[in-house]
């Protein structure tokens, strides 16, 4: 089965970098604006040796780094980003893999990683340019290093520290890593050993963790006066007091929350009661919308039968670890790309199911002429295998390999030729980046006058108007206008999909 199962990672990874290479050659608007917008700018800057603190703001350098390591085998960044996803997701299956091996046996792991690479959110994920799925491979990596071998030894423990201080250099939840392993070391694996010993093995595990963490902490902190500077309160307070309103809480100018300690002040009853209602609001949509019908469902009575049956000290800290990461969680909105991770505990749930001793004992008789409990899989699995599958081709789905601002390129060209490295105001920064232009996010604004305000105060000298600016954006709609000749711009450049003004300095010159 470990042949078959390599077979498999190889013929999905050549897949789905034939795919992702042919097809997708620009980010879409979702969450690949954040490739644009922080970690393209910033493994770019890398990679003259120089960090821009501006774009670490939420995140570590772990993800920046390895693109700006990976461009230099003759490959542009976006490139970088998509041939690490793939081997991200390769390493993830492979992980999950050695895991459930341990927990379930060689078949049902496999199955298990069947289920996986079917799931529609991990597929978006292989193909999308963004940290999920590398965070994802980190944090899979360090748990198999000490789960996915009968006892560990020191190196491995040591392995497994070094790839989680990264995952938190990556994101700064890859901090559960932290407690779950120590508690795992200390008190659930090998509890024959004498303590002394697996105090040792989790001093080691810490050490390891802290100098694969430590650069980027001292860097944080030379830049910012504190290592663990970072704005993702802005995600919890959207959480609590956003109401929903995206737009309006980031870009509307009147937030009131600058840390934490503002989030939980400003109104604690609150904060206390979105707590609670996000604890359950994060289990429903994982067990109904990160897990397609009727896999969550499975899930949960795989988890039953695990706390009954196979109350195992392995199972106990793999369990230790999906708890840890779900706590994480909590206190931000909802995103099913944030509950990756989460995946790898739900398949191995999903398998225990069918590792049931009563179904076991029912197949048992069967399974000597006929492999019932696969059949049985496969026939649940195939059609949303198929449907997943689908719906990455499907031209109407805004996260598709297809899907893409495409319109764009010819004003990203017009730009890279006469843009000379200025700035330019955009509501997405792709345009920008792909020109090797500074960008500067359109806020709010109800007229061209306050647009030509943001403009100056931003230095720009240009601005885009493409479908993206023109759907949130009021003060933009004139300027698309046949023949607009708006007071304090000039149009420069003009396609079916996308315009480019020059800012004049004067808000009354006529165009």
């Amino acid at each position: 089965m470990r042949v078959f199962t390599i077979a498999t990672i190889a013929l999905f990874g050549l897949y789905w970098a034939y795919v992702a290479f042919a097809f997708h050659r620009i980010g879409n608007y979702g969450v690949e604006t954040d490739f644009y917008w922080k970690y393209g700018p910033a493994a770019a800057a890398l990679r003259h040796g120089r960090v821009l603190i501006e774009h670490f703001d939420s995140k570590g350098w772990g993800y920046p780094l390895v693109v700006a390591a990976v461009s230099c085998l003759g490959l542009d960044l976006f490139r970088a980003g998509q041939l690490i996803g793939i081997l991200s997701a390769c390493v993830v299956v492979w992980c999950v893999f050695r895991v459930h091996r341990r927990l379930l046996g060689a078949t049902l792991a496999f199955l298990s990683v069947l289920l996986l690479i079917a799931n529609p959110t991990f597929l978006v994920n292989v193909y999308e340019v963004g940290t999920d799925m590398f965070f994802f491979a980190l944090v899979t990596g360090s748990i198999a290093l000490i789960l996915g071998c009968e006892r560990p030894g020191w190196l491995a423990i040591g392995a497994s520290g070094l790839v989680a201080g990264w995952a938190f250099s990556t994101r700064y939840n890859g901090l559960f890593l932290w407690p779950g392993a120590v508690l795992a070391i200390l008190f659930l694996l090998e509890p024959e050993c004498p303590f002394p010993s697996r105090l040792r093995r989790a001093a080691l595990w810490s050490a390891a963790f802290l100098l694969a963490a430590g650069p980027w902490l001292v860097v944080n902190a030379a830049h910012t006066g504190n290592p663990l500077t970072n704005n993702n309160y802005t995600n919890v307070g959207f959480a609590v007091y956003g109401e929903g309103n995206w737009e309006h809480f980031f870009y509307g100018g009147d937030r009131k929350i600058h840390s934490f300690a503002d989030v939980v002040r400003l109104d604690p009853p609150r904060f206390v009661k979105a707590m609670v209602s996000n604890t359950l609001d994060h289990l429903k949509r994982d067990l109904f919308e990160l897990n397609p019908a009727p896999w969550g469902l499975v899930a949960l009575a795989g988890l039953l039968v695990v706390g009954i049956t196979r109350r195992s000290s392995r199972w106990g800290a793999y369990l230790l670890f999906g708890l840890l990461y779900f706590l994480t969680l909590v206190p931000v909105f909802y995103g099913a790309r944030f509950s990756l991770p989460m995946l790898a505990f739900y398949s191995g749930l999903c398998l225990a199911l069918l590792a049931w001793d009563r179904i076991t004992r029912w197949a048992a008789p069967i399974e000597r002429r006929f492999p019932v409990r696969i059949f049985a899989f496969l026939l649940i699995w195939m059609p949303g295998a198929l449907a997943a599958h689908a719906k990455t081709q499907d031209p109407q789905n805004p996260e598709s390999v297809q899907a893409g601002p495409y319109e764009t390129l010819g004003a990203a060209d017009y730009l890279k030729a006469h843009g000379g490295g200025a700035t330019l105001l955009a509501r997405k920064p792709h345009v920008a980046f792909l020109a090797g232009m500074t960008f500067a996010p359109i806020p709010q604004v109800d007229s061209p006058a306050a647009l030509h305000r943001e403009a100056l105060g931003a230095h720009a000298r240009y601005l885009l108007v493409s479908g993206a600016e023109m759907a949130l954006r009021a003060g933009v709609r004139p300027l698309a206008e046949p023949d607009a000749r708006v007071p304090g711009f000039r149009r420069l450049f003009e396609s079916a999909g996308a315009l480019v003004y020059e800012v004049l300095p004067d808000s009354a010159a006529a165009p």
